[in-house]
């Protein structure tokens, strides 16, 4: 039975047998397990590990949601964001949703200091594994790039988005400009890449730091960067039905040779589609196995 039948109450009724004569009604026990003797079961109900709160709503599983996990190890799998489901809700995420994803990877560039310069002075920064997506084209020079995006510290002041100059796909550069008067420090690109793997798993907490995971989406970061994610025909979709309740993880996983660190900088694009249901928890345990067996496919 579907986690998601269970949830909102659409549960088949238990036929009862009259009693006659000398004939006995009783509840057998599931051999080698206790029959609990509360809370007691109505005839014609079975209880429901949680009751919903309304109707189910549509939700954007977005970047934004997403806490930070751990540092980036080169070549090694690390969960770097996580989405916890929040307390009192359960999401669901339709097979056939449309899925947007673009990690950006991460280089760093030399301070330029143009302070005494009487004109603009160029710099190329090296940007290994970059890709040509196919997000739409913007003219350059501009701050507001898709594919790249570069941050530095102006003259010694807060750090700032700065124009991107040009792009040069082949020799894997991407060219700023530094205006006359002016001191660039801690230059920082990041940009769409093609090295690697990802894979989105769903986590649940066992205790003492354990935790049980099923895998759900994963492919190489140089196909998915690489096709239209607005096309209906070349754009990736959600591969099955999945069910989140309180205290599970959507977790983001990466392993690739680049630096890829998961902050706001970055504008990584992360966009899952989904429906959450506002839930009344009555039994928590049963609740995570029965989502446990849903991500594992009735295993």
């Amino acid at each position: 039975m579907k986690l998601i039948d269970l949830i909102t109450g659409r549960l088949r009724r238990i036929r009862t047998l009259p009693v006659t004569g000398s004939v006995k009604a009783a509840v057998q026990p599931i051999r080698g397990r206790p029959v609990a003797k509360k809370p007691e079961v109505k005839a014609g109900t079975l209880p429901m590990p949680a009751v919903p709160l309304g109707f189910p709503k549509r939700a954007l599983i977005d970047r934004r949601d997403m806490d930070v996990g751990v540092d980036w190890k080169a070549n090694e799998w690390r969960p770097i964001a996580v989405f916890k489901v929040p307390q009192g809700t359960m999401y669901r995420i339709p097979d056939g949703e449309p899925v947007r994803l673009y990690v950006k990877a991460k280089a760093a560039g030399s301070a330029v200091d143009n302070s005494g310069g009487g004109s603009a002075q160029d710099a190329t920064i090296s940007v290994p594994g970059i890709v040509k997506t196919k997000m739409r084209e913007v003219a350059l020079p501009s701050a507001n790039h898709p594919e790249v995006v570069v941050w530095a510290r102006v003259n010694g002041g807060p750090r700032q988005k700065v124009p991107v100059k040009a792009i040069d796909y082949a020799a894997e550069e991407v060219t700023i400009s530094v205006p006359a008067g002016e001191k660039w420090t801690g230059i920082t690109v990041y940009y769409v890449h093609g090295d690697g793997e990802f894979r989105i798993r769903a986590q649940r907490e066992l205790g003492n730091a354990d935790t049980a995971a099923a895998l759900l989406m994963d492919g190489s970061f140089g196909a998915i960067h690489t096709v239209s994610q607005i096309d209906d025909e070349e754009a990736p979709t959600w591969p099955r039905k999945v069910t989140l309740m309180e205290s599970n993880r959507l977790v983001l996983e990466v392993r690739t040779g680049i630096r890829i660190d998961w902050n706001d900088e970055a504008e990584h694009l992360f966009q899952i589609e989904a429906y959450v249901l506002q839930v009344k928890v009555q039994d928590k345990a049963a609740l995570r196995r029965l989502a446990e067996i849903e991500w594992r496919g009735g295993l």
